[in-house]
């Protein structure tokens, strides 16, 4: 029989058979000293046989973690046949050899399997598997496996109603936690899980409480299991409110007091700790405290570095990619091509490549965790879940090209200047050309790339951070989007966010590689988030790669406009105009530039425009 399949096997269950079967279990064990696994690995030259293999598969299996407090088994094991599929002859094998056995490691994992299966009699199996997994439990196999069979036999005792079983399960626990406390050996993992399952029973045992004092005391020295052992306080604190407000205080003073003796980003993530423990449960004055200690660390304080990687590009291959945006009868036809991106693609590149390559690059990624500090050096975002991580990684995978395409971009834009020279007034009638623009917007993006060419990065960006949130507002006004909130209690009244006007119009047609890149560089907070960054100050050096990309982000917005009549109507006016807009636009579409003028036409959807030129 395969470990990996559920075939009904005729087995030879005759005593002498299944002597043979029980002894070599018992050699098996006799070795183990770390866990059941290694019965199973004993016995690996021998699973030819397929009643050897059904044997050695009862060690395969993994009693998992126990979770939220749920006492249900959960066997586990990778490619092996789920343990209720199996075939009864297994069960029948398994029933046979454990009444032959004489070691407890083997007693206590077929018993319990064959109570898990609801094999009679059953109250003979929990019976038989608890007694079993206390002596292992006692016994001198490693502290994390005894552990588990303590832990399982409490499990078991209680599933059956059995208080003396239960009472011994929860003295030997005590004993065991004492001897990890007091053991040379630091141990929380031991000792805290023992605890942990004590804290989970509706009447813990005497002695709880004074075991998490001592272990309060002995793991002083590490914040996060001083505070683990403190939250096991308070589960057994329950409604005790005078005793949950101390420890909640104790908490954010475990984190206060660690960040005391830490420094750079060790120092802020303990004090972040406590910002976030303290708000969330109630501590407003150590809250206040906990802020004003984490807003006077300064970025010059969290010694961080900065990595280059050079990235060796052929100069043909960067003179043709530059030249792609330069090479052209006119400047507006260069201008056209650099809004959108090189054939279509925003500078993080097409998301559905993004997600292809970020499958690619997997384990490591995730056990590494990461924070997004701002240019204030303080904490913005950390993912919360793997949904959070994912979001992450995508974004990361985005940013990483962008940074790449950058400067090539920068450099781009520097040689439309430079080769045609482009007159301010000309640029500005050439937006004002793009009928549903806001009327001062053609005159921003005229003085933005003409400071763009004179160097003048920093008035370039500040020209344009604001607008782009402008245009997309009035893009989602006039297909009849709710954009405005009105006020609530105290809260006055205001406009969505950046990142829900990208969100509305992904929806209305907004290519997704083109939103994920307004998002990654404007305001996810996974990405750069550079229009809050800019608008708090907290941007040193506008670079002239950081304007470039707000340079395109922003012509690409000027480029959409409503689908339909109503484009045709704004003439880019915000009075009737878009008031006409708002009661006729359903959805969005993009501009086409054809030559010397920005002209509407009647087609769907929403994207970057073509790009074409006529004498």
């Amino acid at each position: 029989m395969s470990s990996t399949t559920a075939e009904e096997s005729d087995f030879d269950l005759s005593r002498e058979r299944i002597t043979e079967l029980a002894a070599l279990a018992d050699a098996a064990a006799a070795e183990a000293k770390r866990g059941w696994y290694e019965i199973s690995s004993a016995l690996t030259d021998k699973r030819g046989a397929a009643d050897v293999d059904a044997i050695a598969i009862a060690f395969d299996y993994r009693l998992q973690e126990r979770i939220d407090g749920n006492s249900n088994p959960v066997f586990h094991a990778a490619q092996l046949t789920p343990l209720a599929e199996l075939p009864t002859s297994v069960a029948d094998l398994w029933a046979n050899v454990v009444g032959a056995t004489a070691s407890v490691p083997v007693r206590a994992r077929l018993h319990d399997l064959l109570f898990t299966l609801g094999r009679q009699p059953k109250h003979k199996h929990a019976d038989q598997a608890c007694r079993a997994y206390l002596e292992v439990g006692a016994g001198n196999w490693g502290s994390l496996y005894r552990v588990r069979a303590l832990a399982r036999a409490l499990d078991i005792a209680r599933q059956m109603n059995r208080n003396d079983l239960a009472d011994d399960a929860m003295k030997q626990i005590i004993a065991n936690a004492r001897e990890s406390l007091d053991g040379v050996e630091w141990q929380p993992g031991v000792s805290l899980r023992l605890i942990g399952r004590l804290a989970e029973e509706k009447n813990p045992p005497t002695g709880v409480d004074d075991l998490l004092v001592e272990a309060r005391a002995r793991y002083a020295g590490d914040p996060y299991i001083e505070v683990d052992a403190a939250m096991l306080q308070r589960r057994l604190a329950k409604g005790d409110k005078d005793a949950l407000g101390r420890i909640d205080r104790e908490v954010v003073g475990i984190w206060t007091k660690a960040a005391e003796a830490s420094t750079g980003l060790q120092r802020l993530g303990h004090l972040t700790k406590a910002v976030d423990y303290a708000r969330d449960h109630g501590q407003t004055g150590l809250l206040a405290a906990a802020t004003t200690a984490l807003q006077a660390i300064g970025i010059d304080d969290l010694g961080m570095q900065t990595f280059r990687v050079p990235v060796e590009i052929p100069d043909e291959k960067i003179s043709k990619w530059i030249g792609y945006f330069t090479q052209g009868d006119d400047w507006r036809v260069c201008i056209a091509r650099f809004e959108n991106g090189e054939h279509g693609t925003p500078p993080t590149g097409r998301t559905a490549e993004n997600r292809s390559q970020m499958a690619k690059d997997t384990s490591l990624y995730s056990m590494i965790p990461h924070s997004k500090i701002g240019g204030d050096g303080l904490p913005r975002w950390e993912p919360q879940n793997e949904d959070d991580q994912e979001e992450q990684r995508l974004s990361d995978v985005e940013m990483f090209r962008m940074q790449l395409c950058a400067p090539l971009l920068a450099k781009a834009l520097h040689e439309i200047g430079v080769v045609h020279h482009p007159i301010r007034e000309e640029v500005e009638e050439f937006f004002a050309e793009r009928i549903f623009l806001p009327p001062d917007i053609p005159r921003v993006l005229a003085d933005a790339l003409t400071r763009y060419w004179r160097r003048d990065y920093e008035a370039c960006a500040y020209l344009l951070a604001p607008k782009i949130e402008t245009m997309l507002r009035v893009l989602a006004r006039a297909i009849d989007e709710p954009v405005y909130l009105t006020q609530r209690k105290n809260t006055p009244g205001k406009y969505v966010g950046l990142g829900t006007l990208i969100s509305t119009l992904g929806k209305h047609g907004l290519d997704e590689s083109w939103g994920r890149y307004l998002s990654t560089l404007l305001a996810g907070p996974t990405g750069w988030n550079l229009r809050n960054e800019l608008a708090h100050g907290f941007v040193d050096e506008v670079s002239a790669p950081m304007a470039a990309l707000l340079i395109q982000a922003t012509l690409y917005v000027a480029n959409l406009a409503p689908r339909g009549r109503a484009a045709a109507d704004a003439r880019g006016r915000i009075g009737a105009p878009l008031e006409a807009c708002m009661q006729t636009g359903r959805g969005l579409r993009p501009f086409e530039s054809t030559g010397q003028l920005a002209t509407t036409r009647r087609r769907g959807g929403l994207g970057a425009g073509r790009t074409q030129s006529r004498p």
